[in-house]
């Protein structure tokens, strides 16, 4: 399977792989970087640290932050939302 994600100069995105592995795309911004590149940015880093994916993932379960639904079957055939909570 193949997915083109078209990205904008100033997008930035993370794809993580089923095997693991991360990709990214990070604006080159020296000042001022936007908060889409600040957030993925942050994320990468986490990933690659347990100490601070725990501090995320237990900040999210005490915030009550829960999945909408069972994971997806498909990313190219469309979904079925009336599941979802």
């Amino acid at each position: 399977m193949k997915t083109t994600i078209r990205i904008g100069p100033h997008d930035a995105a993370l794809v993580i792989r089923a095997n693991g592995a991360l990709e990214s795309w990070l604006p080159h911004i020296h000042v001022d970087p936007p908060p889409n590149a600040v957030a993925a940015s942050a994320l990468m880093c986490a990933y690659f640290d347990d100490r601070i994916m725990s501090m995320i993932t237990d900040a999210m379960a005490s915030a009550g932050y829960e999945y909408p639904g069972p994971p997806i079957e498909s990313v190219t055939e469309p979904c079925d939302r009336s599941q979802a909570q």
